[in-house]
C-alpha cells in the first residue's frame, strides 16, 4: 500500500493553505491523502456521544463539519487523488506523530513570523511534532506558494548545524524530479572557515562538503539539474535567503538510533519560524 501524505487540519486559515499543499504533494507523487482532526473532546467522550447530551450533537456536528469541508476542498483541488478524512481523538501533538506513522510525509499548517501568535498548527505543535515523528514533517507558512512550479526551485540546507544524510538528499532530489525545478545545494559558510581558506564559492572544503552531499551521478540518475553554492553568513540568514525563491528548503534533522527523540536545533526552529517557502524536516541517523 503507498504510503499516504497526510495533513492535519482545523478551521484555521494556516491548516488550510496545508491541505491545499498537502493535496498538491499527493498529487505529485500520486499518492493517496490522509487528512486527519485532533479531537480532545472525542478522547473524553467516546467515539459515539450519548444521545441525550445536546453539547454532544452540537461538537459531533462541527467536527463532522471540519473534516467534510476539508474532504470537499482536497477533492476539488486535485480530483485525482484518492482522498480519506477522519477525526481522531486526542491531543494534536499526539494524534498527528501516530498518523504519520506510515506517512511519506506529514503536513502541518503553520503562522507567518509576522502573525501576532508565532505558532503551529493548534499552537506551538511543529516542533513538538518534529521531534517526535519519524517521517519527513512538512511546515506551511501563510505566504506558501499556492502551486507548485518548475520556476521555484527546491534548496537543499547543507548548513551549520543541519546534519546529512542519504534520506535527508534523496527526498531534496525526489521533490525536484516530481516539480521538474532546479535543486539549489546551499552551504553556509561561518567567520572561521572564512579566515582559515580564502571566501568565496571556490573554496575546497566547502565545495567537498557539497560534492559529498550531493554527488553528480545521485542528480543524473534522478534527471535533475544541480546547482552548488557557498554562501557566506549565519546559516539562519543564508537560508533564509536562498529560499526566498524557493518552493520548498529541506532540512535534515539528526534522529540517535534509540532514542525517540529528533535533535532540533537553533538553525530548524529559525527556519520553521522565518522561511518564506515550506519547509521539509527529514529524519538523518
Amino acid at each position: 500500500m503507498d504510503r499516504p501524505v497526510t495533513v492535519g487540519v482545523d478551521s484555521s486559515p494556516s491548516s488550510m493553505r496545508a491541505l491545499d499543499w498537502a493535496a498538491d504533494e499527493a498529487a505529485l507523487h500520486s499518492r493517496p491523502l490522509r487528512i486527519v482532526h485532533a479531537s480532545v473532546w472525542e478522547r473524553f467522550e467516546g467515539a459515539t456521544p450519548a444521545e441525550n447530551l445536546p453539547e454532544s450533537r452540537t461538537e459531533t456536528a462541527a467536527l463532522q463539519e471540519i473534516i467534510a469541508n476539508a474532504e470537499t476542498r482536497a477533492r476539488r483541488r486535485c480530483p485525482e487523488v484518492r482522498v480519506h478524512a477522519e477525526v481522531l481523538p486526542g491531543e494534536p501533538i499526539d494524534v498527528l506523530v501516530r498518523a504519520g506513522g506510515d506517512a511519506f510525509a506529514l503536513v502541518v499548517g503553520h503562522r507567518g513570523h509576522d502573525a501576532p501568535e508565532r505558532r503551529l498548527f493548534i499552537g506551538s505543535i511543529g516542533p513538538g511534532v518534529a521531534e517526535r515523528a519519524w517521517c519527513s514533517i512538512v511546515a506551511v507558512g501563510d505566504s506558501a506558494p499556492t502551486r507548485p512550479s518548475a520556476d521555484r526551485q527546491v534548496v537543499l540546507g547543507v548548513a551549520e548545524g543541519t546534519d546529512v544524510g542519504a534520506a535527508h538528499v534523496a527526498f531534496a532530489l525526489q521533490e525536484a524530479q516530481a516539480r521538474g525545478c532546479d535543486l539549489v545545494a546551499v552551504r553556509a559558510r561561518n567567520r572561521q572557515e572564512t579566515r582559515q581558506a580564502p571566501p568565496g564559492p571556490g573554496s575546497p572544503a566547502a565545495d567537498a562538503l557539497l560534492r559529498a552531499a550531493l554527488p553528480d551521478r545521485a542528480a543524473l540518475e534522478n534527471g535533475v539539474t544541480v546547482h552548488r553554492q557557498v554562501l557566506e553568513g549565519p546559516s539562519h540568514h543564508v537560508l533564509t535567503q536562498a529560499a526566498r525563491h524557493a518552493g520548498l528548503l529541506v532540512l535534515g534533522v539528526h534522529h540517535p538510533h534509540g532514542m525517540v527523540r529528533r535533535e532540533l536545533r537553533p538553525i530548524h526552529h529559525a527556519a520553521l519560524r522565518h522561511s518564506p517557502c515550506p519547509v521539509a524536516l527529514v529524519g538523518v541517523p
